[in-house]
């Protein structure tokens, strides 16, 4: 992001490799500047100040998500703030000029931190939640996708609320026997084979799909609408107090603003992840959005990640106007084709050092045990 009155360019960084902390750099140091937003004088690429959301990062706590500059009443007077809501599950209000920490909190339950200090800007952490250092498994009220990930946030000046597409599944990180570092493969150094311990049915139950919208200066939730799943798009608010979402469960919606109420939505035929746009042409006022399921939700996890998404993916861009009549096409009929492998011939030994290469070379998009 960037803010021209301030000339400063704002960077959201990702995370490190391998995600365990304590093969990364011994388990010492705050990694600088991974999980962090990074302010530069863009023109010569001084640096100006940092923050930095999750240190030590031990989750896949990306902080490159959306950076919104925008100008909010705190405590009497005006203050121009970034505002982001990174993996990690806190929305962050810091000053835009000097990287003051201004709140946080928490927008839905999470499991490995308590709450930010202020007075530190560092997340108060609970200790079970260092699996590299405990050598125990840690659950996780997330995975690796945090609470939000890339889908967009939106912010209306109107309402002073910011829209938040936010998400949540069990997920188990754990500290493997032994780590070497491999070609061609991701080398996160974490272990998630303690996943399959975990009762399938409640971590459906558990995994959840959101839109909410929050109020940045008080920090709390001012409404939420449930969705049937994760998977589901960015969001888009209007001059006309509106809040357009997708959904993976195969529908673009208009949500009011102010209240979160349904006011209309349209059938896409297919899961949406991505987020609308709103333009004008010759005073005509349109909004479009790119249609199709996919992405890391349909590639791995399998059920949870998947849950609310039955539809094909059908891509193409939809259009909307006020008086449109342009109908969509008949839906397609899919039938899933039949699980049927060839008879295991292979000995124990070979499918042991399948499982091993496939956990190694594999699952990280294709799912743990080839479920995806």
């Amino acid at each position: 992001a960037y803010d021209p009155g301030l000339d400063l360019l704002y960077i959201g960084t990702g995370n490190g490799s391998p995600w365990n902390h304590s093969l990364r750099s011994e388990g010492k140091g705050d990694n600088l500047f991974l999980a962090s937003i990074v302010a530069l004088r863009p023109d010569t690429g001084e640096y100006v100040w940092h923050y930095q959301s999750t240190p030590g990062e031990d989750w896949d706590h990306t902080a490159t998500q959306q950076i919104t500059v925008a100008d909010l009443n705190i405590d009497g007077r005006k203050r121009r703030v970034l505002m982001q809501l990174p993996k990690n599950g806190f929305f962050y209000v810091i000053d835009a000029a000097t990287g003051e920490l201004i709140s946080a909190k928490n927008v839905t339950e999470i499991a490995w931190a308590t709450h930010v200090d202020i007075a530190t800007g560092r997340p108060v952490e609970n200790p079970a939640a260092r699996y590299d250092v405990t050598g125990k498994p840690f659950l996780s009220t997330h995975n690796p996708m945090g609470v939000h990930t890339w889908h967009s946030m939106s912010y209306s000046p109107q309402t002073g609320l910011v829209y938040l597409p936010i998400h949540g599944t069990p997920f188990v990180f754990g500290r493997p026997e032994s780590f070497n570092p491999t070609g061609m493969a991701m080398n996160t150094g974490a272990d998630h084979s303690a996943m399959a311990t975990l009762d399938p049915a409640d971590v459906l139950a558990r995994t959840y799909g959101r839109l909410i919208a929050w109020d940045p200066v008080n920090q709390k939730e001012a409404w939420r609408v449930e969705r049937a799943g994760q998977a589901n798009g960015g969001a888009l608010s209007t001059a006309g107090g509106l809040v357009f979402q997708g959904t993976g469960s195969g529908e673009l919606t208009a949500l009011d603003a102010a209240t979160g109420a349904s006011l209309w939505s349209a059938p896409t035929q297919t899961g949406v992840v991505a987020a609308p746009i709103s333009y004008s042409v010759d005073g005509e006022q349109y909004v479009a959005i790119m249609a199709g399921t996919g992405g890391l939700w349909a590639m791995v996890g399998g059920g949870a990640n998947m849950k609310g998404v039955k539809l094909p993916n059908v891509s193409r861009l939809l259009v909307y106007k006020l008086g449109g009549t342009v109908q969509l096409p008949a839906e397609r009929a899919v039938t899933a084709p039949p699980i049927d492998p060839p008879a295991n011939e292979a000995t124990g030994e070979v499918i042991g050092r399948g499982a091993a290469r496939y956990r190694t070379f594999c699952a990280s998009c294709h799912g743990a045990g080839a479920v995806g």
